[in-house]
């Protein structure tokens, strides 16, 4: 399981810890960059050469900002797993590095409902983002056991000191704010 440091891009710095996207404390290591400073062109072509094999998450995961960003040098981007079926498929045959993500404040049964429904039209990386402690447990407990082989997951727990015990799941990646 690949270990991913979890960030806000938020007023041109890392959060948490304040770091400046150039800090040699970043070098080298692969993040979850949850962008919230609004989109811009020149800011987010910095931060793909200095970080292009970090996972972007821009604040608005569309089809247009999951392009962008990839023309500006990330080579991974989320997209919203929510968005219209046409685009999420257009998106996935257009970049071989989009990861569909769903938060945990849509119900459970809802992310069930769209994770069966896109399991033979998009690629296989999904990202899940907690959002309450023990949110991603009860998830991956639900999930039938043909859904949880589908994909290749990464996860973002809402809290650091979280941890996922269910057996069949391999977690390809998990993301955490341990700076």
């Amino acid at each position: 399981m690949e270990k991913i440091q979890r960030f806000i891009f938020h007023k041109g710095k890392f959060l948490p810890g304040e770091l400046k996207p150039e800090s040699p404390k970043l070098k080298n290591i692969k993040m979850l960059i949850h962008e919230r400073d609004g989109f811009n062109m020149r800011r987010i072509k910095r931060l793909a050469r200095l970080h292009p094999n970090s996972i972007w998450d821009p604040e608005n995961a569309d089809y247009g900002s999951l392009l962008d960003s990839i023309m500006l040098g990330f080579n991974y981007v989320t997209i919203d797993g929510n968005l219209e079926l046409s685009e999420l498929k257009i998106s996935h045959a257009l970049c071989k590095n989009a990861i569909t993500k769903f938060t945990l404040n849509d119900s459970i049964e809802h992310i069930e409902e769209r994770l069966n429904l896109l399991k033979d039209e998009i690629q296989r990386p999904i990202l899940i983002i907690g959002k309450n402690p023990g949110d991603l447990q009860e998830l991956f407990e639900k999930l039938d056991k043909k859904i949880i082989k589908k994909y290749d997951w990464y996860v973002a727990p809402s809290t650091s000191s979280e941890s996922l015990h269910i057996k069949d799941l391999t977690i390809k990646g998990i993301c955490k704010s341990n700076f």
